[in-house]
């Protein structure tokens, strides 16, 4: 009798044991088509985590402080959605572009400019971008060179000779500078004495003497021009109307900027320069939902960018295209569209 119901017993034991294994590859299936963006049981997308790098810029820069800031509030949005931005010090412009475009990053801040030359292949690219695509504007830059009241310097023209610092290597300030320089009728390599330092290390250079200038792309007030008013007498140096005509001539997304007498320390008169737009974009490549999911977190996060950085308070859909000749990404233009902002076909 023993021996009939052993096999019975058996058979049984391994019936539960296939049910169980069944189960269980049936469960982590239904996982794995979870995260790879299958709908659960209530129908809701689910996306697996993703880890993105934005690229900011130099240390005392406006986008190595406001970068980090923009990628806490972005992440505290996107908890749910399991989407992470690390925001990663750079060369700033031109070198965001470029890392983009190579595929060695996801995400990056840039001057409008910057992005047009890269798309068409010009200026400080020898060849056009392709996989780039712009989400939208952060801020308006500004275009600000100050001197050591002791050079006497007032005009572009008077840094003739100078240790000027033009601009991190990899940044869309030595582009402008040298366009600016070439603009006034200096040649940025022969009738100054240029220097790449970050905009901290100028700081502190014009502080310690080192150099006598320094060329700033960055928000107003600026924390590293702040820094130098501590312990010296500062030049603010204007753009004349006749260098912003040359330099619109060829690219018009720059225009005039007045910053107020009284904005920096020692600063007795209104300083006339010049502006454009910092945007943010992307790799072309990122998934649309990715981008979609960053561009609302971006654009619903401008008071908690503007408690960490005072630049957080441009944070906003109006004029959120403004100066974006570049292509934008679908995901950022389907939240644009469904804000009822009209979105440009810039391709």
């Amino acid at each position: 009798m023993k021996k009939k119901i052993l096999p019975v017993v058996a058979a049984a034991v391994l019936i539960v044991v296939l049910a169980a294994i069944l189960i269980v590859s049936l469960v982590a299936c239904g996982e794995k088509m979870k995260k790879n963006g299958d709908s659960d049981s209530d129908g809701e997308k689910m996306m697996a985590p993703v880890d993105l790098v934005m690229g900011t810029g130099s240390s005392g820069g406006t986008y190595f402080a406001l970068g980090g800031a923009m990628a806490n509030a972005i992440n505290d949005k996107l908890v749910e959605q399991k989407i992470t931005v690390t925001a990663q010090s750079s060369g700033a412009s031109v070198d965001n572009i470029n890392l983009i475009n190579a595929g060695e990053m996801d995400l990056g801040i840039a001057m409008n400019n910057v992005a047009a030359n890269a798309y068409d292949g010009v200026g400080a690219f020898s060849s056009p971008t392709t996989k780039v695509s712009a989400i939208g504007v952060i801020y308006n830059e500004v275009y600000q060179i100050v001197a050591n009241a002791k050079t006497g310097a007032k005009s572009v023209e008077d840094l003739k000779g100078l240790k000027v610092a033009i601009g991190p290597a990899g940044s869309g300030t030595l582009n402008l500078s040298q366009k600016v320089l070439r603009a006034a009728g200096l040649d940025p390599d022969k009738d100054i004495k240029p220097q790449s330092d970050s905009f901290g290390d100028a700081a502190t250079k014009m502080q310690d003497g080192h150099i006598d200038a320094a060329c700033n792309v960055l928000a107003v007030p600026a924390s590293s021009i702040i820094e130098m008013t501590t312990s010296m007498d500062l030049a603010y140096i204007n753009i004349s109307d006749e260098i912003l005509t040359k330099l619109q001539a060829e690219e018009p997304y720059f225009t005039r900027k007045v910053i107020p007498a009284g904005t920096y320390k020692g600063q007795m008169e209104d300083c006339n320069t010049i502006t454009c737009k910092a945007a943010l974009y992307c790799h072309a490549d990122l998934d649309e939902e990715t981008v979609y999911q960053i561009t609302k977190a971006f654009y619903e996060s401008g008071e908690a960018i503007a408690a960490a950085h005072a630049t957080g308070k441009e944070v906003q859909l109006e004029g959120c295209l403004e100066g974006i000749t570049t292509p934008i990404h679908p995901g950022a233009a389907r939240y644009f569209t469904e804000k009822g902002i009209s979105v440009p076909d810039n391709g």
